[in-house]
């Protein structure tokens, strides 16, 4: 009888104990490693269209606070070249997993000839800016290092290299900022799945004004509609409003401020982008 009851109660406390750990926000924290035990640098990390993720550091350690009403979902990883890997949250804790390992993934592009003997260049996207038109940028988003990504479609018809893309950017409060580009996919007429082989991560010097960014090194080319996104990633998350986006009256501006979250739409404006591309 006794033993019982010291059971019973040693079972209570574990519950108790399970139910005050999860009545607080849980801290994750872990490292991401690919092929050949590489540390991944800036992978998109968190919950899907719960608006709630970060990225990892240029050694591959995260750090992301969960919500007790999210306890029953999952954290997934994205990486352009790896396959997505998804894990359930209550495994993390129960297992103590702090070593996140992503498969690579046999990307297999369509190889795309322009075969016109006398190529043009075009200009694809937003070609102007109004200066009251801004977007706003958090570093601190949500209390994670998390990101803002805005994408514009680019309305390719034909076999395209693209050449570089240009951003309209204001109120400029850091020398040097760094910038990843993504394509996606369409589905719903909003981006859909990440393409492409590498990570393009760009850092340079800003400007107010147009801010142009060199692509030809990296061979891009496209025959159909894609969207090509920008993502500011922070050297430091407590800096506020590091710079603006500019953008220009009617349309609409497609983002997200989450890590594998949401996309939003915003109408009314859009964001100043356009990408040069020679077809």
């Amino acid at each position: 009888m006794h033993q019982y009851k010291l059971s019973l109660k040693f079972f209570l406390t574990l519950l108790v104990l399970s139910n005050i750990c999860w009545s607080q926000n849980l801290t994750l924290k872990g490292t991401v490693k690919g092929a050949n035990n590489k540390k991944l640098a800036y992978v998109n990390i968190g919950i899907k269209n719960k608006n709630t993720g970060t990225i990892s550091d240029e050694n591959g350690s995260f750090s992301i606070r969960i919500q007790e009403e999210n306890k029953s979902d999952s954290l997934s990883f994205s990486y352009v070249g790896y396959k997505q890997h998804t894990i359930k949250i209550s495994d993390i804790v129960e297992k103590s997993i702090s070593q996140f390992v992503l498969d690579q993934k046999l990307v297999s592009l369509d190889e795309v000839t322009i075969i016109s003997k006398k190529t043009k260049e075009k200009k694809l996207g937003t070609t102007s800016y109004v200066s009251f038109v801004v977007g706003d940028v958090r570093a601190d988003n949500n209390q994670n290092n998390n990101i803002q990504e805005f994408a514009k479609k680019l309305k390719i018809k034909k076999p395209s290299r693209l050449l570089d893309v240009s951003i309209a950017l204001s109120n400029i409060n850091i020398d040097a900022a760094k910038f990843r580009i993504n394509f996606y996919s369409i589905k719903d007429n909003l981006p859909f799945e990440k393409i492409g082989a590498s990570n393009i991560i760009i850092e340079k010097q800003i400007i107010n004004g147009w801010n142009t960014f060199d692509l030809k090194k990296f061979d891009l080319k496209y025959e159909n509609p894609v969207f090509i996104a920008i993502e500011y990633l922070p050297q430091e998350y407590n800096e506020q409003a590091p710079f603006n986006y500019n953008g220009q009256l009617l349309g609409r501006a497609v983002g997200r401020s989450s890590s594998v979250g949401n996309w939003n739409v915003t109408k009314g404006a859009k964001i100043s982008m356009y990408v040069t591309v020679r077809q």
